[in-house]
């Protein structure tokens, strides 16, 4: 699924800090920004936050 906007917010849950990303999409290609709707795509753990951020890195490396 292709996102129009992706947000991501911290927050706490059971005394660690949780990364949550949610993306907004249309649910219909005319629909109006008012329409669009929240989908939650991930929640990671700071760990897994930190992986992902260096695979992510590595894989951008590799596209220059």
């Amino acid at each position: 699924m292709q996102y129009d906007e992706i947000d991501l917010r911290v927050r706490e849950r059971d005394g660690e800090r949780i990364l949550e990303i949610d993306g907004y999409f249309r649910p219909f290609p005319e629909s109006k920004s008012s329409e669009h709707r929240r989908n939650a795509i991930v929640d990671l753990t700071e760990s897994q936050a930190r992986q992902l951020h260096e695979d992510l890195g590595e894989y951008l490396a590799a596209w220059k």
